[in-house]
């Protein structure tokens, strides 16, 4: 199999990545530590101008909106200064603008984005996931951006994925991949080293329950973070990295043998009560603050929580994390990487070039420092340099450098994830995993596949 995000490392992150500079919904796509949906406006004044912008100001005054769920305040205060700082880019063309916020919770926000775009009445620059863009731009929805200079700034993973029938309708904010991070004092404490195969992964988890420590920690009430679990399972088992364009072409099948053996592994997690037992009582909140608080010693999610539970436990003296890619057990692990958050412009804004602008400066140099150094982001655009402190991080970056990836969900419509999450939710439940559940994703695949693009 090939390791293409070797060359998303030499190509989009550019400088001294494995060294510690970097680039990524989560959400993490970094998820909000605390999303709550909110309306808000401010503004700021003075800065660079951005690139792509033209030098004379505009001097009219307006209102211009943003649709998100990854802009809301949040306790760390990040969002607020990345927000501070891409406004004070906008205005050095645009002095009397005021930017409207829009946020909403991630599990709503996708369904109220949709319905909005559907009736024009979407904000004039939107943020989504990739799995969306290919049906916002099929409809018509969003705006080509191919014409802009940060085109020639994006490769791999995030020019794919920004992209739908040979032109870019969107600027990639991070690149993301979900793995395991583990807490390496406690491992340390322990005498526990970093498992390189499932069985010993296993073999982790068992000893860590038996010291009453639980070895991850759960926040599946919240659905996304259902989805986001089986999701990372998913690549080990398919085998090949052609495997979803062949469920595409018919020659593989989504109730197949390969998702069959990805559930099985987590049946089996399940269990043994690794996730602990009340694994649907907590929601993304609660189990990140089990993981910070060394109640669980692992933890299964995105790039962004290196950064964020050591800024979160920044009276405490930090916390130092580890990643690793889940072990397979048939061979060498597999890591899903992504563009994570996807910035566009809705096609009916008042005024296009105004947003066109306005995506410019929310991904501004500067900005983008403020936003992912502290929160563990990596940057999908070329040539953005940050050194990061967290040494989790630094593992992170040397983890997809080195290990064989792909690029997970292209041919995949939004409706078979939230399916797998509802089944990992029945065995969260107690229910024993049976394969006909998987039914229903192959039955959905053929109903709802002509909302992604054909593979090429």
């Amino acid at each position: 199999m090939k390791k293409p995000f070797i060359s998303i490392l030499t190509a989009t992150l550019a400088i001294g990545v494995i060294a510690g500079c970097g680039s990524n919904n989560d959400a993490g796509n970094t998820p909000a530590a605390s999303p709550t949906g909110s309306s808000e406006t401010s503004g700021a004044s003075g800065g660079q101008t951005q690139e792509g912008s033209e030098s004379v100001q505009d001097t009219e005054a307006f209102t211009i909106s943003v649709a998100s769920w990854n802009l809301a305040d949040e306790p760390l205060g990040i969002v607020q200064a990345y927000r501070e700082a891409f406004e004070k880019a906008y205005k050095v063309k645009y002095p009397n603008a005021t930017i409207e916020y829009r946020n909403s919770p991630g599990e709503k926000y996708f369904d109220l984005l949709k319905a909005q775009m559907a009736s024009h009445s979407g904000a004039d620059v939107i943020q989504f996931q990739p799995a969306q863009l290919p049906l916002f731009a099929k409809a018509g929805y969003i705006a080509d951006l191919s014409d802009m200079d940060f085109v020639t700034k994006i490769d791999g993973a995030a020019k794919i994925q920004s992209s739908y029938d040979g032109k870019v309708y969107a600027v990639p904010f991070d690149l993301n991949s979900n793995g395991v991070w583990y807490n390496r004092k406690m491992f340390e404490e322990n005498g526990i080293s970093v498992p390189k195969t499932w069985d010993e992964l296993l073999q982790v988890a068992a000893d860590l329950k038996t010291k009453g420590i639980a070895p991850f920690a759960s926040g599946f009430k919240d659905a996304w973070v259902a989805n986001m679990t089986v999701g990372v399972f998913l690549p080990n088992e398919y085998g090949s990295e052609t495997f979803e364009t062949e469920v595409y072409q018919g020659t593989k099948k989504l109730n197949g043998p390969e998702l069959q053996a990805a559930f099985a592994k987590l049946q089996l997690l399940v269990d043994n009560e690794y996730f602990g037992k009340g694994a649907l009582s907590n929601g993304w909140d609660l189990q990140r603050k089990d993981f910070e608080e060394g109640k669980a010693a692992m933890i299964i999610h995105g790039a962004y929580i290196g950064g964020l539970v050591n800024s979160e436990m920044k009276d405490k003296g930090g916390m130092e994390t580890g990643f690793f890619a889940l072990p397979s057990d048939k061979g060498e692990p597999v890591l899903g990487v992504t563009a994570g958050v996807l910035t566009g412009v809705n096609a009916k804004a008042s005024n296009v070039q105004r947003a066109k602008d306005l995506v410019i400066a929310m991904h501004d140099p500067e900005a983008i420092v403020i936003r992912d150094k502290d929160a563990g982001v990596f940057p999908a655009i070329k040539g953005i340099d940050i050194d990061y402190a967290e040494i989790g991080n630094k593992d992170f970056l040397n983890v997809i450098g080195t290990t064989k990836s792909i690029i997970p969900g292209q041919f995949m419509p939004t409706s078979i994830g939230d399916i797998y999450g509802k089944i990992f939710t029945k065995m969260l439940s107690g229910r024993v995993f049976e394969p006909s559940w998987l039914d229903e994703a192959d039955t959905a695949f053929q109903r709802d596949k002509g909302l992604v693009a054909a593979p090429e």
